[in-house]
């Protein structure tokens, strides 16, 4: 994978500006490879998709939540994002419609009352469902190294084997982010999620999917906001929780 030994001499070459071998070696372990999820240019995925035509498994009801629908997000085809790159985190078949009570009030997750407020459907076959289609955003997946955001936990130890090693993290993590996601929202599979608020609490779960706020297809969760839906080690995919975070 020429991607992987790309990147980590890139991140090499940046951390080591600042740090010694050290601390730069510590930082190279935490790196997770993830895919990152961006507007096909060409030849775009055909079974993952943001928007669009909602699916379901034939003959299932509609989600709903406190009365409301829930709002259609995408669909996730995981043997197709495998090809791509293999996370051993995520299923490497089957595929996965995401629906959200995207209107406010809104779910955020952190009320076990809530979770109704998010469906992950998955089925021997999801169809279309029929019901009007909102934007669509065709996709392609990008593999690429992810950094623990400087609210996580672990960098809260690497600061107390390190002293004074945080403060320029936090700027070196916001250059490699420029550099992964120039120009686009951060939708992302697997690796470390892209935290907007100081970390989702400590129930190891993973992350799952990534999605943030995007114009395109009518998306607002906060300024910034994204939205994680994270599951645990041998968990279906369809008990994934949902975490909210927005300014």
């Amino acid at each position: 994978m020429e991607w992987i030994v790309a990147q980590r001499h890139r991140l090499r070459s940046l951390f080591g500006s600042f740090f010694g071998p050290e601390v730069v070696t510590a930082v190279l372990e935490l790196a997770r490879p993830a895919l990152r999820l961006t507007a096909a240019r060409a030849a775009p995925l055909t079974g993952t998709r943001l928007g669009g035509d909602p699916v379901l498994p034939a003959g299932a009801d509609w989600p709903s939540w406190a009365g409301r629908p829930l709002d259609f997000l995408g669909v996730i085809d995981f043997a197709e994002l495998a090809a791509v790159l293999r996370l051993p985190e995520l299923p490497a078949a089957g595929s996965a419609a995401f629906y959200y009570a995207a209107g406010t009030p809104r779910p955020w997750g952190d009320d076990p009352a809530q979770r109704d407020g998010w469906r992950v459907v998955v089925g021997g076959g999801l169809e279309r469902t029929g019901s009007a289609a909102g934007p669509v955003l065709p996709l392609s997946a990008e593999p690429f190294l992810s950094l623990p955001a400087p609210q996580e936990p672990v960098l809260a130890r690497l600061e107390a084997d390190y002293a004074g090693v945080l403060p320029v993290y936090e700027q070196l993590y916001a250059a490699w982010a420029q550099f992964v996601w120039p120009d686009e929202p951060m939708h992302q599979v697997g690796g470390w999620p892209a935290l907007v608020l100081p970390p989702m609490t400590e129930d190891d779960r993973s992350p799952l999917l990534q999605l943030d706020s995007d114009e395109r297809l009518g998306w607002h969760w906060g300024d910034p906001g994204r939205i994680f839906f994270r599951i645990r080690e041998n968990e279906p995919v369809d008990h994934a929780w949902l975490t909210l975070q927005a300014r």
